[in-house]
């Protein structure tokens, strides 16, 4: 259960905060910014963009649940607004969650690395290119979801 009070923490933050924002109309500013400068670009690309977004976030939190309250909330609205499905911008904060054997402020991946008593920087440089492989394989299968799906 200890292990748990962080993601619970977390997950209440990120619910407060949406409220706050949903209240003060300020999620509303952010979705109109937002969709705004990514409605310009073809949809396979906003499809994309997110899924680096999500990496980003996922580099801070690396909790899948906390990741999908905080972000979700504000991810579902922007692709009903950019126009492509809210399922593309599910699959793309899926799709981030292989970054997170690299992340050196994940938990669980320094200490296994510790168990092993592996070098951080040795496995960075293992990891690495099937990283930047999974990266390429991510945007490619984020194109068919958008086109079989894409509605506007």
């Amino acid at each position: 259960a200890r292990d748990m009070v962080g993601v619970v923490f977390i997950v209440a933050c990120a619910r407060a905060l949406l409220v706050i924002a949903q209240e003060a109309k300020i999620l509303d500013t952010i979705l109109f910014a937002a969709s705004n400068s990514l409605s310009v670009l073809p949809h396979g690309i906003i499809a994309q963009v997110m899924f680096l977004i999500q990496c980003v976030i996922n580099f801070f939190i690396h909790s899948g649940t906390a990741q999908a309250a905080l972000t979700m909330p504000i991810m579902s609205p922007l692709a009903d607004l950019v126009g492509i499905t809210r399922q593309t911008a599910v699959y793309a904060y899926q799709l981030c969650e292989f970054i997170n054997p690299i992340l050196p402020t994940s938990a669980v991946t320094m200490g296994v690395l510790g168990a092993g008593k592996i070098p951080w920087e040795r496995w960075a440089r293992w990891f690495l290119p099937l990283m930047l492989i999974l990266v390429v394989l991510s945007f490619l299968l984020l194109i068919p979801p958008v086109l079989m799906f894409e509605w506007r």
